[in-house]
């Protein structure tokens, strides 16, 4: 069965973030997603839910300097003990608003001659994460972003993240697997799906080029949900995209998921 998280980061902008987690749940919601926590305070994200009736899967760690155009640390040179410091921050979030995954962001390389130190910090850091989490039982995501959105992103291809998985071994570290930027990189989406699945624990969709709902780009959704309905994949699919419209039309395509407009 297909469940259909939101991602408020993307979803319902025409509302403030606060009101966006009643607005999924009248739709038919039961779960939310969002980038980043930190500017908010525990105690209004645990109020924003509760009347909400719906419950938070993921949000991503720390990002750097957003402002200065950082997309995350836990590759970076330097930034060890920063990244410690604020991972145990998400995961602080995460234990108070009971939210199972934590998605671990990299960040960019500066310099593409450090590659393998940037890799070999970025083991170490989800291995340090990983560690703390199993003790709250919490799984840590990685995932593979596109270099055309996001340049010089140090993780880009599935098979990278997956091969880090394997070689890591650890029961807390697992994939978060999002069409939209395989399709941009690899394309062959069935494939991909076949041999990560295994290691797979949260999908995000969105439809290339233009990153719209699934039902206006160049992935055919309702074959890859009969793919993965097949395969039994039990987990959630995060909807990360930009509505070409407003958000509660752009979910025209999910009327067959139980999501539907509030004049349904």
């Amino acid at each position: 069965m297909i469940k259909l998280s939101a991602n408020l980061s993307f979803l319902f902008k025409e509302l403030p973030f606060e009101k966006r987690f009643n607005a999924a749940s009248k739709l038919g919601f039961k779960a939310v997603e969002f980038l980043f926590p930190y500017d908010y305070e525990i105690s209004n994200l645990k109020s924003y839910l509760s009347e909400a009736n719906i419950k938070l899967i993921l949000f991503n760690s720390f990002p750097g300097s957003l402002e200065k155009g950082e997309k995350g640390i836990a590759c970076l040179i330097g930034r060890e003990n920063e990244f410690k410091e604020k991972f145990n921050l998400a995961l602080e979030y995460a234990v108070k608003l009971n939210c199972p995954f934590i998605h671990i962001m990299p960040g960019i390389e500066l310099n593409s001659s450090n590659k393998t130190q940037y890799r070999d910090i970025f083991k170490k850091n989800l291995f340090y994460a990983a560690n703390l989490s199993q003790k709250k039982n919490i799984t840590i995501l990685i995932e593979a972003i596109n270099n055309k959105d996001i340049p010089n992103y140090h993780l880009n291809y599935v098979s990278d993240a997956t091969d880090i998985i394997v070689e890591l071994n650890h029961p807390s570290i697992k994939l978060q697997l999002d069409l939209y930027h395989a399709q941009i990189m690899s394309g062959n989406i069935t494939n991909i799906i076949e041999k990560s699945i295994k290691y797979t624990k949260h999908i995000q969709i969105a439809a290339p080029p233009f990153r719209y709902e699934p039902n206006k780009g160049e992935i055919n959704y309702p074959f890859i949900f009969k793919k993965l309905e097949s395969i039994d994949y039990k987990g959630y699919i995060g909807c990360e995209y930009n509505p070409s419209i407003n958000t509660e039309d752009s979910l025209k395509w999910a009327k067959k998921f139980n999501i539907k407009k509030s004049n349904d």
